[in-house]
């Protein structure tokens, strides 16, 4: 049998690859690292040139999830535009950052996945808030906002974002209640009066 060759990079995306595929339908710790090898017919030495322990893929596989909605956040954030039209695409970008069944927070609250959980948490606090905390604050800095807290309050809001994604009701008039309610939050806590906020769930 020949043996195929990859390029490092192409093969270290692969096993992430596959490992995530395999997080998602089995959880973290019903997978095994030979799972993971078996699953693209290598051995677990290359597994083990690319990742010192599954954990550490593990990380990969959250830095890759967060990763598209970060640089959205950030392309955001360098647009020009109004402060308050920024946050409210801020917000839509995360509520779709769960569109899919291989989303952000469907592997969060899939059983087995506490582990992947935490990174992906950390994943987002240290790559999706920067950018829009500075953001509220510099506009808050600039007195386009009002917010007494910017940091903190950026903090709930990427918090009741990612949540919402996740539990959109399926009945139109509650799902329509909880649109408006992070509407209203948003608007009064950032202090803006003239912009009304418009989130897509």
């Amino acid at each position: 049998m020949t043996r195929i060759v990859k390029d490092p990079e192409e093969r270290r995306l692969e096993l992430i690859d596959v490992a995530e595929r395999l997080f998602a339908k089995k959880g973290y710790e019903d997978t095994a690292v030979s799972d993971i090898v078996r699953e693209i017919k290598v051995g677990q030495g290359t597994f083990y040139h690319y990742f010192r322990s599954k954990e550490e893929i593990l990380e990969a596989v959250a830095e890759k999830k967060v990763a598209p909605l970060a640089e959205e956040i950030i392309r955001i954030s360098k647009a020009d535009g109004d402060p308050a039209s920024k946050v409210n695409d801020m917000l839509n970008a995360i509520l779709r950052a769960n569109s899919s069944e291989m989303g952000i927070m469907n592997l969060l609250f899939q059983k087995g996945n506490y582990l992947l959980h935490q990174k992906i948490e950390a994943a987002i606090e240290t790559r999706v808030l920067p950018p829009m905390a500075e953001m509220v604050s510099k506009g808050t800095a600039e007195g386009r906002f009002n917010a007494e807290y910017p940091v903190e309050f950026i903090e709930f809001l990427l918090a009741s974002a990612l949540f919402l994604s996740h539990h959109i009701p399926s009945d139109t008039e509650r799902r329509e209640k909880m649109r408006a309610a992070l509407e209203k939050i948003a608007a009064r806590e950032l202090g803006v009066a003239d912009y009304r906020f418009h989130l897509e769930i």
